[in-house]
Formats: structure tokens, sequence, C-alpha cells
């Protein structure tokens, strides 16, 4: 909600925000929020939604196939994490970034971990998780993806460490609510 009450001229911002949505939401987030950058986690079955004046090359659409074995799981889930680095990688801060997935829950807070963990290398993993988890109580962040960003982003098991200790969602078991983060600036 903060984010909202800045966007109404309500309080003080500083720094980009990061926003988390469902599938059926991110449309209205984008419309919103207009952020400059949007994340798109999907299944193969699934369309991605429009957003209107977004470059493309700032929109990052991954989609989640049918691995069948634990192999080709984790060969998928190490690259969709590298992907994710890349993006946010190139990402200079300016303007404010939208990810999503089917329900806003597991993918799309992974990538939101991840990118508050690029952003903000000082601050303690768990530090972040807790934030992610204050603007978002339904985040249960996919383990595979933070495991293999933990890995790349060389944060010696810190990330992981910090999922294992969450305590389970509230109601993760429906399409989740907006959830924004304020990034440091």
């Amino acid at each position: 909600m903060a984010a909202f009450f800045y966007r109404q001229g309500l309080g003080a911002y500083i720094g980009a925000m990061l926003i988390v949505s469902s599938l059926a939401g991110a449309t209205d987030a984008y419309q919103r929020c207009q952020p400059r950058r949007v994340i798109s986690l999907l299944s193969e079955e699934e369309e991605a939604p429009s957003f209107k004046g977004l470059d493309p090359a700032n929109h990052l659409l991954l989609y989640v196939d049918r691995e069948s074995c634990a192999e080709t799981i984790n060969k998928a889930a190490r690259e969709r994490s590298r992907q994710i680095i890349d993006f946010v990688g190139r990402w200079d801060g300016a303007g404010d970034l939208l990810v999503h997935c089917n329900r806003g829950v597991s993918r799309s807070t992974a990538a939101a971990f991840i990118i508050l963990c690029m952003k903000e290398p000082m601050a303690s993993e768990a530090l972040l998780m807790n934030r992610l988890r204050a603007a978002a109580p339904h985040a249960d962040p996919c383990p595979l993806l933070v495991h293999y960003a933990d890995e790349l982003l060389g944060r010696d098991g810190r990330m992981t460490d910090a999922l294992d200790d969450l305590a389970p969602p509230c109601c993760s078991d429906m399409a989740a609510p907006l959830a924004m983060v304020r990034l440091a600036a």
C-alpha cells in the first residue's frame, strides 16, 4: 500500500518499487504503477499480458515447461535464475519493476527475493526475506529458483537459509493480492 500512497502524493518515496502480482492482476498493476521493467513467469499454456508502451527489451518473458525429471527440472530452474539475474543486472534501478506469475505466490516472489538480494547486496538475506514477507504475507518463494540464484550470486547458501527459516505463508492457496516492496535507493 505504501506505493499507492506515494502514487497518490500522500507519502515520501525514495528508490524504485518492486511490484509483485498474479497473472490476473498484472495488467492492472502495470496500468496503475507504470513500471519500466516487467518479468513474466508463466506456464506454457498461459498467455502473456500485453503491457502497452513497454519496450520489449524491458520485458523478460520466461515460460515454465512441463519438465519431466529431476535433471531437466534442475537445469531449467538454473537457467531461469540466470535469466532473471542477467535481466536485473542490466537494469540501472531507474523506475519500478513488476514481476508476476500465475498466482503471485511462488515464482514471482522467488524472483522478487532474487532482485532484492541483487539490489541490496550488503543487506542480510534474512532481513530481505522478512521485508518481502511483510509486504506479501502470502509469499512462498520457489526453492529451486532461490537455490540456484544463491549459487549464481555467490551468497554462500544464505538465500536458501533465509527461505528455509521462513514460517509457512498465510493463505497461499489463492491468487495473491498486489504486493510492493521498496528497493534501497
